[in-house]
C-alpha cells in the first residue's frame, strides 16, 4: 500500500483501489486497473475536486495570517510612531523643510490661524486629538463657524488657506488620506482699492510730519515702494552719487532676487531729504526707529501713519454695503497708488512705470536698454516738489557723467539729435532695425534732457 497526502492505493487482487479520508470518514473506489502507472493516475484524477478544495481553504488560511500580520505591524508602528496631534502639528509645521519659505509676518498669520482653530477643536470636539480625526463634515463646520463671526471673506479665506496649507504639508508624518479643507469654498472677494491722494493732500501729509514719518512718506511719495520697503530700505540700498535706489521687494524677493531687483532714480526732493544724513551716519537702516517698530509689530507703524492721516483732516475709511466694518481707503499704500497716477499723468509709459514699481516681468525687465534708465529718471523728475520747504534744485535726470560714458550716451541733446538723423540716414535693409533702435534711443534721451528742464522752469517754485 502506497499512501500519499492526497490519497493512497490499495491492491485487492489483481486491481488497485484509491482511498482516501474525508472528515474521518472513510472512502475507496476502483481505478479498474491493475497496472500501478494507471492506478495513480486514475488517483489525482478523483481526487483533484479535494485538492481544489483545499488549496483554497490553504490559500484562505494564508491570506488571514497575511493581513492578521500587517495589522499587527500597523498596530506597533502605531504605537512606536503615533499619529500627529492637534497640539503637536504647529511645532512640526514650523521645522518642516516641507512647508513654504515664509516670511516671518506671514508664518506669525498661519500660527494665528491655526492656534484659533485649536482652540475651537478642544472647545467643541475634544475627543478628536489627532489631525488625522479632522473630518471633511469637521472641516464644514468649523468654516460655518468662522462665518457667523462676520469676519471679512479676505480673512475668511486666509483662514482656510493656511489650514489647507498646514494639513498638506503634514499629510504623511500625520498619516493623512486627504486633506479636508480642499472641499471648502472659499469666499468672494469684494474688490476695493486705495485711492489717490490729490497734491494738496501731499502737500499736507508732508509739511505736517516730523522727524523719521517725514522721510517716510518722502520715500512712499517718489519711489512707490511699499511700506515694507520704505520701512527696512537700507543705506547699502541708497547710491547718492549716482542718484538712485537698488532695491529688491520683500514681495518679490522669494522668486528670484536677482531678477526681481528694482532701479528707481531719486527725485530732487528725496535725493535732498536723504542728503541731510551725515556721510558717516549712512550705515544700517535709513530710518532706524521705523525700521524697529515694524520689526516689532507692523501695526506700530501703520497706527502712527493712519494717526497722521487722520489729524490732516484725510478721511481713511469708508463703509462699503453688505460689510460689517468700514474697509481703509486712505493708507500708506495709497502713495504707491498715487506715484503710478502722478508718472502717468506726466505721460510716462506705462512699461517704465511698471519697472519702476516692480509691476513688470523679468522678461520685460531684460529687454530694456540704456534708455529706460533716462525714462525712468524722467517719469521720477516729473512729480511735483510737495515738500515745500526745501531749496530744490533743477530736477536731474539721475544719470551721472560716469553713467553715461559707461553707455557711451553724447554729451548734450543737440549732438544726440544730429546723430540720431544720421544713424536713420544711413538706415539699409539690413541695418534698418538696429539703426531705427539707435536712433529712438538717441532722440528719448535729448527728450528727457529737454523735457527735465521745462518741467522745472515751470515749476511754482522755480518761478518763485
Amino acid at each position: 500500500m502506497a499512501k500519499l497526502r492526497t490519497g493512497y492505493l490499495v491492491k485487492r487482487g489483481a486491481v488497485f483501489y484509491a482511498c482516501w479520508t474525508v472528515a474521518g470518514k472513510k472512502f475507496r473506489q476502483s481505478t479498474s486497473t491493475g497496472d500501478r502507472r494507471e492506478a495513480e493516475k486514475e488517483l489525482a484524477r478523483i481526487m483533484e475536486p479535494f485538492l481544489v478544495e483545499d488549496e483554497t481553504k490553504t490559500l484562505q488560511t494564508i491570506k488571514a495570517r497575511i493581513e492578521a500580520g500587517k495589522e499587527r505591524a500597523s498596530q506597533l508602528h502605531e504605537q512606536r510612531n503615533p499619529p500627529t496631534t492637534i497640539a503637536q502639528t504647529w511645532n512640526i509645521f514650523a521645522a518642516s523643510t516641507e512647508r513654504p519659505d515664509s516670511g516671518p509676518r506671514t508664518l506669525a498669520d498661519y500660527e494665528a490661524c491655526f492656534a484659533t482653530f485649536r482652540k475651537w477643536m478642544e472647545h467643541h470636539h475634544p475627543t478628536a486629538s489627532s489631525l488625522r480625526d479632522v473630518s471633511p463634515e469637521l472641516a464644514a463646520e468649523y468654516a460655518t463657524h468662522l462665518g457667523k463671526r462676520k469676519i471679512t471673506a479676505s480673512t475668511f479665506n486666509k483662514a482656510i488657506n493656511a489650514l489647507a496649507l498646514v494639513f498638506r504639508t503634514l499629510a504623511t508624518p500625520a498619516k493623512l488620506t486627504g486633506n479636508p479643507w480642499v472641499a471648502i469654498k472659499r469666499r468672494k472677494i469684494v474688490s476695493q482699492s486705495h485711492r489717490e491722494l490729490t497734491i494738496d493732500e501731499l502737500r499736507k501729509v508732508c509739511q505736517l510730519a516730523t522727524g523719521e514719518l517725514s522721510l517716510l512718506f518722502a520715500l512712499g511719495i517718489y519711489t512707490g515702494l511699499r511700506l515694507v520697503d520704505c520701512c527696512t530700505l537700507q543705506w547699502g540700498e541708497v547710491d547718492l552719487r549716482r542718484n538712485i535706489i537698488r532695491r529688491v521687494p520683500v514681495k518679490m524677493a522669494r522668486r528670484d532676487p536677482k531678477r526681481a531687483l528694482v532701479v528707481i532714480p531719486l527725485h530732487t526732493v528725496l535725493s535732498e531729504l536723504l542728503a541731510q544724513t551725515p556721510s558717516a551716519k549712512r550705515s544700517g537702516y535709513v530710518l532706524p526707529e521705523t525700521a524697529a517698530a515694524y520689526t516689532r509689530h507692523v501695526t506700530q507703524v501703520t497706527n502712527k501713519i493712519q494717526a497722521h492721516f487722520a489729524a490732516c483732516g484725510i478721511t481713511t475709511t469708508r463703509t462699503m454695503e453688505g460689510r460689517a466694518r468700514a474697509v481703509v481707503e486712505v493708507g500708506f499704500h495709497s502713495l504707491r497708488h498715487t506715484f503710478v497716477s502722478l508718472c502717468r499723468e506726466a505721460n510716462a509709459p506705462l512699461a517704465v512705470v511698471e519697472a519702476i514699481v516692480g509691476h513688470t516681468s523679468p522678461a520685460m525687465t531684460r529687454h530694456y536698454t540704456h534708455v529706460s534708465e533716462l525714462a525712468a529718471a524722467r517719469a521720477v523728475a516729473a512729480l511735483p516738489p510737495v515738500l515745500g520747504n526745501l531749496k530744490t534744485s533743477p530736477p536731474t535726470l539721475a544719470i551721472t557723467s560716469e553713467t553715461k560714458a559707461a553707455y557711451g550716451l553724447p554729451p548734450t541733446p543737440a549732438f544726440q539729435l544730429r546723430t540720431a538723423v544720421q544713424h536713420l540716414e544711413g538706415m539699409t535693409a539690413k541695418t534698418w532695425a538696429t539703426r531705427r533702435k539707435t536712433a529712438l534711443n538717441e532722440i528719448r534721451a535729448a527728450l528727457a534732457w529737454i523735457e527735465g528742464r521745462i518741467i522745472h522752469e515751470s515749476s511754482p517754485e522755480t518761478s518763485q
